[in-house]
């Protein structure tokens, strides 16, 4: 009886684990850049009562005497699938391929990476992304804080596809007015999946993802860009509702084995009174 309430016990903390990124996953459906994060399940404790044995002798073997295993969490992972593309406003870019915008929540002495190109511009003229700066590169190709936006018309500055931020002419965002100076820097990891969620929709790295790839310019390794579009979050919200479905059955099937056990035992302690 306690193998079953220990087995069950397992498996209700392992089904609860799945259950709170499930929730995690649903109450970030509709963030921007938001990645969805996966969770895996492995059998553990075999138990194993006999190794079996060969037929011989015109005698039939045995199969192995087995009462199955637990189970617990394997593994947690990010997924790293890109989000559909929605309009966004002048200063918005999204990243077509594996890319990642540079940010940094200290001046540069740290820095996260991000999907969120739903960007701000504050009042000292700092490009952010959920209040982070954002880095791009300089006419030297220097990695640099994109600032001084002040001194722009904010409401007329986009992109170009190459990833240079302009002051344009007018919304059309055709002709352009000044150049910044700036092009958006962008990264990747050879193992995203490895990463570690950090402040809002950024993320930090991890022995797992390894570092980043050296900042570079829109093209090659990290894709193209889309200005003034954003990325959604892509949480399937079908298959998570129905994954939810699934973990509370195989919780509250665990959750009866318990109440079995302990049902059985408090009838045989009776019994024994």
């Amino acid at each position: 009886m306690l193998d079953i309430m220990s087995r069950a016990k397992n498996a209700i903390e392992a089904y609860n684990e799945a259950l709170t990124i499930s929730s995690s996953n649903i109450a970030n459906m509709n963030v921007t850049g938001y990645k969805s994060v996966g969770i895996s399940f492995q059998s553990i404790f075999e138990n194993v009562l006999s190794q079996g044995s060969a037929a011989q002798d015109n005698m039939g073997g045995t199969n192995p005497e087995q009462l199955g295993q637990g189970m617990s969490v394997s593994s947690t992972y990010l997924d790293f699938s890109a989000g559909d593309l929605t309009s966004g406003r002048g200063i918005d870019l999204a990243i077509n391929g594996q890319g990642l915008f540079i940010v940094s929540p200290d001046g540069g002495n740290n820095f996260y990476y991000t999907r969120n190109g739903n960007f701000q511009i504050d009042a000292s003229g700092n490009l952010l992304s959920n209040n982070l700066q954002v880095y791009g590169l300089d006419g030297s190709g220097n990695v640099v804080p994109i600032t001084g936006l002040n001194n722009y018309n904010t409401t007329l500055l986009s992109w170009g596809n190459d990833g240079t931020l302009n002051e344009y002419t007018d919304t059309t965002y055709t002709t352009i007015s000044k150049a910044t100076g700036y092009q958006i820097a962008l990264t990747y990891f050879a193992n995203p999946s490895g990463l570690m969620q950090a402040q809002g929709t950024s993320f930090a790295a991890t022995l797992s993802s390894g570092s980043a790839a050296a900042a570079q310019a829109v093209g090659g390794a990290v894709g193209t860009v889309a200005p003034r579009q954003v990325e959604a979050s892509n949480v399937f919200y079908i298959g998570e509702t129905i994954n939810s479905l699934e973990l509370q059955r195989a919780m509250t099937g665990n959750l009866n084995m318990v109440k079995m056990a302990s049902d059985m035992i408090s009838s045989f302690i009776s019994k024994l009174g």
